[in-house]
């Protein structure tokens, strides 16, 4: 089912501009979460120390974010935060027409002016740790250039943007 869920928000988010989706899960108790954390990037730190290092940005964006709605850090939290990040290469081909078949079709005559980018889905999952459910999912597709600098930034907004749409504030 969860592959599903990101085949079609892939598929969504691949045939349109840049967008942004959030939905809050039926039966969540919004009123009653106070706290996070962020699951344990653990795995990823054994296979690559540079995904590793970019995953722990991302936490700090998503605690940032996090934090500005009243949410406090806790080791035993009501919510879990959880994400996935799918990637693939794009091609940024300039086409000075409209064709309904380009993105099967590509135009080769401006072979030289294509740069690769890499186009990303930013999946944000909160889960509500005692009933151990979907509390509220946000995502988000991005095209990232070479540049490391601009793509950092670009990352940082995307989350700020999904997180400007979450509605709740921890209750004090």
């Amino acid at each position: 089912m969860k592959a599903w869920h990101s085949l079609f928000l892939l598929l969504i988010l691949g045939c349109t501009s840049s967008k942004i989706i959030t939905y809050a899960h039926p039966n969540a108790t919004f009123d009653r979460y106070q706290t996070y954390r962020i699951a344990s990037h653990e795995k990823i730190a054994e296979v690559s120390a540079q995904g590793y290092e970019t995953y722990q940005r991302i936490d700090t964006y998503i605690a940032q974010a996090l934090e500005a709605k009243g949410y406090q850090y806790h080791i035993v939290a009501d919510l879990v935060v959880e994400y996935k990040i799918s990637s693939g290469l794009g091609q940024d081909t300039r086409n000075n027409y409209y064709d309904r078949y380009s993105w099967y079709y590509p135009d080769y005559s401006a072979r030289g002016d294509t740069q690769q980018q890499m186009e990303l889905l930013i999946e944000i999952v909160l889960k509500d740790r005692v009933r151990k459910k979907n509390a509220w999912t946000g995502s988000a597709d991005l095209t990232l250039k070479r540049r490391r600098s601009e793509n950092e930034e670009k990352i940082q907004l995307k989350i700020q943007e999904i997180f400007d749409r979450y509605p709740y504030t921890a209750k004090q």
